[in-house]
This record gives structure tokens, sequence and C-alpha cells, in this order.
């Protein structure tokens, strides 16, 4: 047996989530740069949320930022902006499938019918039952090729935004 679990968006799916629209402090965990030598240690994801400009860190704090060891090319010191940009300007963020689904409306009402947040392994759906037990479907996506059930919510939120069943807390400001 063979079990390799997936637990959380890949780099190139947390850009699409991005794409769409989705906040990055949605997201419970980052795939932090190391600048490591090492191809496969370049990206460490880590499970906590990125770090990034707002409340904690403001422009006066990011100013006040000083490291011996960020440096110039020239060996001059870094400091305030290229010190943060340095430690976390490359970081992605990533979203697991509990932060999905938290994100993810439970039901989504439409005139008389509740139609419920479905997800499994292959798919996600949103689904409601008729009286004689049937089920219809308003919605689905599989996991595609990959087998992967983050690329089946990718699928979901671009329906979801653009049918506007999404919370626009999650979503960053249209300009």
């Amino acid at each position: 047996m063979d079990f390799k679990s997936q637990i959380a968006t890949t780099r190139d799916q947390s850009e699409i989530l991005l794409s769409l629209g989705l906040k990055p402090e949605t997201a419970d965990m980052v795939y932090h740069y190391t600048n490591s030598r090492v191809k496969s240690w370049e990206w460490e994801l880590q499970t906590k949320p990125p770090t990034l400009r707002g409340k904690y860190w403001t422009p006066e704090r990011i100013a006040k930022l000083k490291s011996p060891f960020h440096k110039h090319p020239d060996g001059t010191l870094m400091t305030g902006e290229e010190i943060f940009d340095a430690l976390w300007g490359k970081d992605v963020p990533a979203w697991s499938l509990t932060r999905i689904q938290k994100i993810m409306p439970k039901d989504i009402v439409l005139g008389n019918n509740r139609w419920g947040l479905f997800i499994s392994t292959d798919d996600i759906a949103y689904f409601s039952f008729n009286e004689d037990k049937t089920i219809n479907y308003l919605t689905g996506f599989d996991t595609g090729d990959d087998g992967s059930i983050f690329n089946a919510a990718i699928g979901m939120f671009e329906w979801l935004i653009e049918n506007n069943h999404l919370n626009k807390e999650y979503l960053k400001e249209k300009p």
C-alpha cells in the first residue's frame, strides 16, 4: 500500500486560490521559502498562518527591523522592508482541507431549496434530498486525474465566487 496524503494546497493550487480572490489571511498554513541550496528543501510547509503586513506588522514595526544576518551583496546591512521581504516576502499561503471546509458555506438556499455541502475523498458537491429520498445536485466537482480533493475545492471556490455564494469577508476587495 502506498498512502500519500496531501495535507494542504500545493503552491500552484494556492496561487490559483489567490488569483480567484481568496484573502491570504484565510489560510492556516504557509509554504515558507528557506533559501536552501537543496532543491527539495527550498520550500517548507509550516502549520501556521502566513506572516503578512497588517495588524501586527505595521509599517512602523517593519521599519524598526534590524538584523546582522541579513546583508546586501556588498556587505551593508538590510533594514526594515528589505528584512521583512527577505524573511517572509516569498511565502505562499496554503489551505488545509479543514480550513477549506470552514470557508465554504455549509448550505446554500435558493428559493425554497436548501443545498447542503458534501465533501468526500472523490468530490465536493452541494445537494439536497427529495421527499422520496432521491438526491438532487446543485453543482459538484471531482478530484480530477491526480485524485486531489484540493482540485475539487478549487473548482467549487470558482463556482461559489462566480455565483456570489462565498462570504465576502473571505475575498479581497476588487479594485
